[in-house]
């Protein structure tokens, strides 16, 4: 029996090795990871799954989903990305990471099924052996639901290789993404689309964009599955950086005085389609009562979606990356903040609308600090980033940070009585500032 520094060596060996496979390239694999679920014996048919797909909102969503699940005593898996501090926190069963021990133990399972179908461990990608080891690992650990969150897109993303899910979800589609999923809405949501399986239910909101509402509906139809969509009014009557109280009406459901332990508006549309999911699942015979919806929003916990991680002075840091998660963050913003001095600390990737993102928070910031992502291959730089803030608004006072502590320290050093700091613009961001916050403690 290996000793704890032992396992740890070997998974980290397993993820170096994960991280040189394959590439996802524009392929479709997902005929090639049925055959693997296949001969793994449908692990994913031995617990309920509940597949989201969308843009925005796949992990609020999830998260609010689970809690209520998990509140009302079922045993819950959570398959979620990126991962900010660990990769091991996207797969989570009951709100805990997958131990290394049974990280290595899935992948020792799947592993001489994989060389009996002919293929090589590096024949897979990481977020592809990631995905198989959380199906083992949560049919190992009884699961009774699995919230599966599509990686990216829908039709060629390795969480389409399940069998029919009970409930598939679909969030905000929006523009992202564009080189791998298309350059308009409507292409966009054809991929995300291609999830819907015959002999399920599908929930979506009722104010998506209807081009992609449209390509929702007619993939539906095709597949024989009902879209529910309920028309929803929402009335926020307190709302603070600690989370909201919302009133939900709707003809499927009704519900008043509501407690969410998450901060935004934005989150009042994943919300809404948190509660029609309920209700769906709830005409499917399942039990979830009044008490566990209440207490599981109550008790839900998402890391960086206007999240504060500081009180002196105040820090909040949102993991938005494209000009729709940029629009709900500055949104709330402007509700949550109106008093406060501005000081962005921002970093994005090269491919992202990045022109689109800084039109909509310039005008909410007094100085912002750019930081260059930890991604080497696809990171616009610090500099680049100050340049272009630079020809947007030369009224900015805008300076280029060599790394993300040197930021943080001149944004508290620098920040008026009335200021405030806000940590934006990428996954890789945010999981550096929580890299700082762990080599603190």
């Amino acid at each position: 029996m290996m000793n704890q520094q032992a396992i740890h060596e070997k998974y980290n060996q397993l993820i170096e090795r994960f991280n040189q496979a394959r590439l996802v390239g524009d392929n479709n694999r997902v005929p090639l990871l049925k055959k693997i679920v296949a001969a793994l014996n449908h692990p994913d048919q031995h617990y309920h799954v509940i597949h989201i797909a969308g843009t925005n909102g796949k992990g609020s969503t999830g998260a609010m989903l689970s809690a209520i699940l998990e509140a009302q005593g079922y045993q819950v898996g959570r398959f979620n990305s990126p991962a900010i501090l660990n990769d091991r926190e996207q797969i989570q069963f009951n709100h805990q990471w997958i131990t290394e021990a049974e990280f290595i133990d899935s992948y020792n399972e799947i592993k001489p099924v994989v060389k009996r179908l002919g293929l090589t461990t590096t024949a897979i990608s990481i977020f592809e052996w990631q995905f198989l080891i959380s199906l083992i690992w949560y049919r190992n650990q009884n699961a009774d639901y699995v919230i599966l969150e599509a990686g990216l897109g829908g039709l060629t993303d390795a969480t389409n290789a399940i069998s029919a899910p009970q409930l598939t979800v679909f969030t905000k589609i929006a523009m992202d993404h564009m080189q791998i999923l298309g350059d308009t809405l409507t292409k966009i949501a054809i991929q995300k689309s291609k999830i819907i399986k015959p002999g399920t239910s599908a929930v979506t909101l009722y104010d998506q964009a209807p081009e992609a509402f449209n390509v929702l509906q007619k993939e539906a139809q095709r597949q024989g599955v009902s879209l529910v969509a309920p028309k929803t009014t929402a009335t926020i009557s307190a709302r603070s950086f600690t989370g909201m109280m919302v009133d939900l009406h709707s003809d499927l459901f009704q519900w008043s005085g509501l407690n969410l332990n998450l901060a935004g508006d934005f989150q009042v549309q994943n919300l809404t389609l948190v509660l029609t999911a309920v209700a769906v699942l709830k005409t499917q015979n399942v039990r979830l009562t009044d008490e566990a919806v209440r207490t599981g929003l109550q008790h839900v916990q998402l890391p960086d979606r206007l999240t504060v991680i500081s009180q002196q002075p105040l820090t909040v840091v949102d993991v938005a990356h494209n000009p729709d998660g940029i629009t709900a963050l500055t949104t709330s913003l402007k509700q949550l903040a109106p008093q406060y001095s501005l000081t962005w600390v921002v970093g994005f990737l090269a491919d992202k609308a990045v022109t689109p993102m800084l039109q909509l928070l310039l005008p909410l910031a007094d100085r912002v600090l750019t930081v260059t992502p930890d991604n080497p291959k696809r990171a616009l730089s610090g500099d680049e980033l100050a340049n272009q803030i630079r020809a947007i608004s030369p009224e900015t006072h805008v300076q280029a940070m060599p790394g993300m502590s040197q930021a943080m320290q001149v944004a508290r050093t620098t920040l008026p009585e009335n200021g405030m700091i806000v940590v934006a613009g990428s996954f890789y961001v945010a999981r550096e500032l929580a890299a700082m916050a762990v080599d603190h403690d």
